[in-house]
Order: structure tokens, then C-alpha cells, then sequence
């Protein structure tokens, strides 16, 4: 999958006049996308320009007349007040350009936006809207996928998510070509399992990805991992009288005795101890329940195979 979609859409709304891209297509920064009916938008640009220019036409006779009653007041031919209305209707004339520039603005800017260009690179994964409907401002038209960052997504079992790390690298090829190889790094570990699935999604970011591993193919991951001494044994084994799980260890003169051991993870039919045991030791499988510490037991020779 792709690590970055963006959902692109138009600033204004309006009625689409054109789209220039399907699923699947490849985009490049810039390219044009989709564009709206630009009518409506036309006519308020030319409003905007109509406005700025009576604003000046304003400004330029409301300059003429401050600069008379300015004059006339300093030769003693008008009075104060005279002249502070000509100052006032000068700036509310200045007011009234700055406002028509900033409409004539919004209106050029407005007009830009029935334009929807790419503003990366990338590869469209999905489409909103088609020729001839009408869509609203920041509605999704067109979603962009960016092809040079992607991750491969995983769905791992309850069983081994508790091994997943983030930071921790991962080995990563395709499925129909075993010879592509990546190296990736899990950035990403879902904190819920799937609803469905039971599973947990981990996202791998893939480093320096080939062209053959595009979008929606199928990969393949693998991890080393540095392991440890384990030792697996039936479920009938464990015996559970307090808070410790506890076997009976086989002595060599045949006599038993409780030793505490820990559990790494309980499975279907057997249990993973990680410590308390080792390697050639003698335990009970069958009838725990039943004995006592110093008892003696029969130990049964197994046939040959």
C-alpha cells in the first residue's frame, strides 16, 4: 500500500467540466487533474475588475478634492469641517480600493481553483466524482496515492504480534517474483486485531522499493530474530496449585518433586516453558494430580521406532 493518500478535492464547488485521470493512471506534480464549469467564476472576475476600477475612479476624484479644500483652508477660504469631510470621503475612497483589490484577489484566486491540479506524484487510486456532477468545496474527486513511499501491509496472528517491534527490520519480496528483494522496517503496529480476521495489521516500510512491488501486489516477509532455549511439553504436565505453574521433575532414583517453571505461552495441546527446566530432565506427563513430593513412579520405556 501506498504510506501517504491524499484525498484531493476542488476549493470552491461547481460542476465538473472535465476529468483527465482514471484508476490506475500515474501522475506527475502539476499535471492537471479535473476542472470545473468556469463560468460563474469568469463573471465574478470580471465584477471584481469592474469594482476596483470605479474604487480608483473614486480615489482619484476624492484625491483632487482634499488636496483643493487643503489648499483652501490654509489660505483661510473654507472652513475646518469642510475639509475633514474631504479628508474623510479620501480615505473611506483609499478603504474602498484596498477592498476592491482584495475581492478582484479572492475572485482570480477562485477562478484558479476550477482547476484541480497533482500536487505530487503519485498514482490515482480511486475517483469521486465524474463529468457533469456537482461537487462541493473539499469534496474528494480524485485520491492520490505517493508511489515512492510505500509500506508492505501484513496481517499477523495473535500468536506472534507479541514478537512484532517497531524499528524492527524486515526482509520483504514479491510473491510471484521471489528473486525481488527489499529490505524494510516495521514502522507501524495496530493496537486492535482485525474484527473479521482475529489478525493484527503491521505496516513495513519498504526502503528503496522496485517498480515491480506497485501498488495492491502481494508480498511475502520474513524475520530473523534472535531466539532463545525453550522446551515444550504436554499440557498434562503442568500442574496448578497456587499462583506458580509447577511439573514434577523425575529424580534419578525414580522419586518426584514440584518445581516451579515459567510459561512463555500456553498452545492448543501443549505449553512453552522458558525456564525451570533442562536439557535431559525427566518429567511427569500423565497423572499429576495423583502424587506426592518423594513418591516413587515407574518410569515406561518408550518402543523403538
Amino acid at each position: 500500500q501506498a504510506r501517504y493518500v491524499k484525498n484531493i478535492g476542488f476549493l470552491v464547488s461547481g460542476r465538473v467540466l472535465t476529468r483527465n485521470v482514471d484508476v490506475g493512471a500515474s501522475v506527475k506534480k502539476g499535471d492537471l487533474l479535473a476542472s470545473l464549469d468556469p463560468v460563474d467564476y469568469n463573471s465574478r472576475l470580471t465584477a471584481a475588475q469592474s469594482q476596483v476600477t470605479s474604487a480608483q475612479a473614486a480615489l482619484d476624484q476624492a484625491a483632487g478634492e482634499e488636496s483643493r479644500f487643503k489648499q483652501l483652508l490654509a489660505n483661510g477660504f473654507t472652513p475646518q469641517a469642510r475639509y475633514d469631510q474631504a479628508l474623510k470621503d479620501l480615505q473611506t475612497a483609499q478603504a474602498g480600493v484596498v477592498g476592491a483589490k482584495a475581492n478582484l484577489k479572492l475572485a482570480q484566486d477562485q477562478l484558479g481553483y476550477t482547476q484541480l491540479h497533482a500536487p505530487t506524484e503519485g498514482v490515482v487510486t480511486q475517483t469521486g466524482a465524474n463529468v457533469g456532477q456537482v461537487v462541493q468545496a473539499g469534496e474528494m474527486v480524485v485520491q492520490l496515492s505517493s508511489f515512492n513511499d510505500r509500506d508492505g501491509v501484513f496481517s499477523i496472528s495473535v500468536i506472534y504480534i507479541g514478537a512484532a517491534k517497531v524499528g524492527m527490520p524486515v526482509k520483504v519480496w514479491m510473491q510471484a517474483k521471489p528473486s525481488v528483494t527489499v529490505q524494510g522496517v516495521v514502522r507501524e503496529i495496530s493496537p486492535n486485531a482485525d474484527p473479521v480476521t482475529g489478525t493484527y495489521t503491521v505496516k513495513v516500510t519498504l526502503q528503496d522499493p522496485p517498480a515491480d512491488m506497485f501498488i495492491g501486489a502481494v508480498v511475502v516477509g520474513e524475520v530473523s530474530n534472535q531466539g532463545r532455549e525453550v522446551v515444550t511439553v504436554p499440557a498434562s504436565a503442568i500442574l496448578q496449585t497456587g499462583d506458580t505453574p509447577e511439573v514434577w521433575l523425575v529424580s534419578a532414583d525414580n522419586s518426584v518433586k514440584k518445581v516451579p517453571v515459567k510459561v512463555d505461552r500456553f498452545n492448543t495441546d501443549t505449553v512453552t516453558i522458558s525456564s525451570g527446566l533442562s536439557k535431559g530432565d525427566r518429567i511427569v506427563t500423565a497423572g499429576v494430580n495423583a502424587l506426592n513430593d518423594g513418591q516413587k513412579v515407574t518410569v515406561e520405556k518408550a518402543d523403538a521406532q
